[in-house]
C-alpha cells in the first residue's frame, strides 16, 4: 500500500502533451497590426499602465461585458423562451479575471471559455442524475457540493481551470430557475463568456494587452522543432523541465539531469552545475540547481558506501575463507 501511495504521488497527467501536436503556432503577426493587435498581438512590449487607469479600464469593461450578455439575453425571443435569469451571476467573477486580472492564466480564453462551458455541462449533468431521487429537494445540496468538486477535477484535468466555473456548476445544481432550463443552461453559459470574450478583445486592447496567449504560454513551433529533433519522449521531458524533479522528490532521480535546446545545455551532476555562458539564472533557479546537486551528492554517498560496505564484506569473507583453508590443513 505504501508503495502505490508513493507511485501516486508522481501521476500526471499532462493533456496539453497530447494535445499540442494538433494545435497550429500562433499565425497573429501575420495579420495587419491592427488587426493583430486586437487580437492580443504585440511586435513590441509596451510599458504597464499605471493602477488608476487600469482600475477605469477594469471598470468600464465589467459594465460593457455584462451589459452586453443582459442585452442579447433580454432581446432573444429564442432565449427568452428557456425563461433565464436576468444575468448568470458566475459571470460576474469571470468579469473581474478578465476586464481586471487580464495577465492571470485562470482568465485567458481557454480557461475562460472552456472553463465555464465544462463546468456547465458537469453541473447539468449532475444534477440531472440527482432529480432522478423522488426528494431531490432535500438532497439539492449535496447536488451543489458534487457539482463544484467534479467540476474542478475536470478543469484541473483539462487544464481550463477557471474559478468562476465552479460558480457556474454550482448554479445548475442549486438555482430553481437553472434548474428548469436544463440543458439550455450551458448554452446561454456558452454564448455569455463568447460575448464576454469579444468586449474583452476591444475594451482591453486599446491600452493594455489581452489575451497574453490564447491556447497556451508554450511557444508551439519550439516544441514541435524539438520533437522533430529528439522525438516524442525527449520533447516531453524538456517541456515539463527541471520543476518536477523537484516535485517527485522521489528514488528515481538520475546520476545526472540534462535539458537540451538547440545545442544549450544545463547539465548538472553530484559535484557540479554546468550552465552556456550567457545564461542567467534567478535566484529561486540556483536554488533549485543547487538542490538537485546537492541530492545528487547525497545519493552518491550513500551509493559509495553501499559499495565499500559490500566490497568490505566480500573481503572478510575470502580472509575467512583463507584462514579456514589453512586451519584445515594444520590439523591434518
Amino acid at each position: 500500500m505504501n508503495r502505490l501511495y508513493r507511485k501516486a504521488r508522481t501521476w500526471h497527467l499532462d493533456i496539453d502533451y497530447y494535445l499540442n501536436r494538433f494545435i497550429p503556432p500562433s499565425p497573429l503577426y501575420r495579420f495587419h497590426p491592427l488587426v493583430s493587435r486586437f487580437l492580443g498581438y504585440r511586435r513590441e512590449q509596451s510599458d504597464d499602465l499605471g493602477n488608476v487607469l487600469c482600475a477605469f479600464w477594469s471598470a468600464l469593461g465589467a459594465f460593457c461585458g455584462l451589459a452586453v450578455i443582459v442585452a442579447v439575453f433580454k432581446h432573444s425571443e429564442l432565449i427568452q423562451k428557456t425563461h433565464p435569469p436576468v444575468i448568470i451571476a458566475s459571470f460576474g467573477a469571470s468579469a473581474i479575471l478578465e476586464y481586471n486580472a487580464i495577465r492571470s492564466p485562470l482568465g485567458q480564453p481557454r480557461n475562460a471559455a472552456l472553463g465555464h462551458c465544462l463546468s456547465a455541462i458537469v453541473g447539468v449533468g449532475i444534477t440531472k442524475l440527482f432529480l432522478l431521487h423522488s426528494d431531490f429537494e432535500k438532497i439539492r445540496w449535496i447536488a451543489g457540493a458534487v457539482s463544484c468538486g467534479a467540476a474542478s477535477a475536470v478543469m484541473l484535468l483539462t487544464g481550463t481551470v477557471h474559478p468562476p466555473g465552479g460558480a457556474s456548476a454550482v448554479l445548475a445544481a442549486t438555482d430553481p430557475v437553472i434548474i428548469a432550463m436544463g440543458w439550455a443552461f450551458v448554452g446561454l453559459v456558452t454564448l455569455g463568456t463568447v460575448l464576454m470574450l469579444l468586449v474583452s478583445l476591444v475594451i482591453n486592447n486599446i491600452q493594455r494587452q489581452f489575451p497574453v496567449y490564447w491556447w497556451t504560454p508554450e511557444d508551439l513551433r519550439l516544441l514541435r522543432e524539438i520533437r522533430k529533433r529528439k522525438g516524442d519522449a525527449a520533447a516531453h521531458e524538456s517541456q515539463r523541465g527541471v520543476e518536477n524533479w523537484v516535485m517527485q522528490g522521489g528514488e528515481d532521480v538520475p546520476p545526472c539531469i540534462e535539458e537540451s535546446m538547440y545545442g544549450r545545455e544545463i547539465k548538472v551532476t553530484a559535484f557540479s552545475v554546468h550552465l552556456p555562458e550567457d545564461f542567467a539564472l534567478k535566484e529561486d533557479e540556483v536554488r533549485v540547481l543547487e538542490h538537485l546537486r546537492d541530492r545528487l551528492r547525497e545519493r552518491h554517498e550513500v551509493e559509495k558506501e553501499k559499495i565499500e560496505s559490500a566490497n568490505s564484506a566480500n573481503g572478510r569473507k575470502k580472509e575467512d575463507g583463507a584462514t579456514s583453508s589453512d586451519g584445515s590443513g594444520v590439523s591434518v
